[in-house]
């Protein structure tokens, strides 16, 4: 009886221990055992590596769930279909997507869900599925290895140029290259004292600049403004000059509007020369063919009178006697 009662003791002594450590271990990983979860299904291309049932999922780095299912797609297999649990409590909206990351130098993979905006709508399964899926993204490490090799043959082709450019003779020329430096600086350094005092002397000539300029500076300041009067003079000439041309150009248009009406009023006098020349065209005829003869007969005897009168005046004048007594002018008388 004794023996029964002790294995009793005993059974009951262990099972209780391993309940208290079973509950210690569900409160140490803090797990809700009535907690509901929703399940997302996320379809990767390419490689899921590091990535198993019960890796963690996070949203924008906080742990939200759990891996609970990896396959490969039957209907593509370039697709690797992850099933994910997510606490019910986590709203995960439609804009959001899934990237696969690796943790630290362990490569131990998890997926991390990013994106997502408050205005968008709740991700919800296709009509006909159970599940909704979460589009998935490359993610910066994913993509850093899928360019490896890339990057592997790039770096193979810098060495094998480095390699080409280290050969035997462009290490000599490398080698006179820094000789030439050393002996440049040992000169640089045997002549310092000299190139302290042309240090010296570009300083005195910056001085002599700055002086030289704070000299230069009233003058031009006195030049610019003398230059600023003539300016203004010469703007306001040139604006009575073109006030006068304006002048003249109203003169000149007056002056062309006179002609204009002058050139009218001569082709109205023009027009009447023709109106009377047309009603006297005979009397003009006779005086043309007779009258003009006779008129010029008239005037050849007028002339001819004149040059008698001119004559008798010019004898008058010398003795006007004679025309009363005759000229008194004898010749010699010679007695009988």
């Amino acid at each position: 009886m004794e023996t029964k009662a002790s294995y009793v003791v005993v059974g009951a002594f262990v099972f209780g221990l391993f309940a208290a450590v079973l509950g210690f271990v569900v409160w140490l990983g803090k797990l809700d055992l009535d907690r509901e979860t929703n399940a997302y299904r996320i379809g990767f291309v390419g490689t899921v590596t590091g990535l198993s049932v019960g890796s963690p999922v996070r949203y924008r780095g906080i742990p939200v769930g759990q891996v609970s299912d990896i396959r490969v797609d039957s209907e593509d297999i370039e697709r690797i279909l992850v099933t994910i649990d997510v606490d019910g409590e986590v709203p995960i909206k439609r804009d959001a997507y899934a990237v696969l990351e690796s943790q630290g130098l362990t490569g131990v993979g998890f997926i991390q869900v990013k994106g997502g905006t408050s205005n968008a709508p709740l991700l919800e399964p296709a009509p006909g599925e159970t599940i909704a899926e979460l589009p998935a993204r490359s993610s910066v490490v994913e993509e850093v290895f899928e360019s490896a090799p890339e990057i592997a043959n790039q770096l193979l082709v810098l060495t094998n140029r480095a390699s080409s450019i280290l050969n035997p003779k462009n290490q000599q020329s490398l080698q006179n290259i820094l000789a030439n430096l050393d002996t440049v600086s040992g000169a640089f350094a045997r002549e310092a004292d000299n190139i302290s005092a042309l240090v010296r002397n570009a300083n005195e000539a910056t001085a002599n600049l700055q002086r030289l300029t704070a000299t230069l500076e009233p003058i031009a300041v006195s030049l610019y403004e003398d230059v600023s009067g003539v300016a203004e003079e010469s703007a306001q000439t040139m604006a009575a000059i073109r006030g006068t041309i304006t002048g003249v150009d109203a003169e000149i248009s007056t002056l062309g509007a006179d002609a204009s009406q002058a050139l009218t009023s001569l082709g109205g006098a023009a027009d009447q020369a023709r109106g009377i020349l047309a009603e006297n065209r005979g009397a003009v005829r006779d005086f043309s063919q007779s009258g003009l003869y006779e008129m010029t007969q008239f005037l050849i005897e007028g002339r001819l009178l004149l040059e008698s009168l001119n004559r008798v005046t010019r004898q008058l004048e010398r003795d006007p006697a004679r025309i009363l007594f005759g000229s008194r002018d004898r010749g010699v008388e010679t007695s009988k």
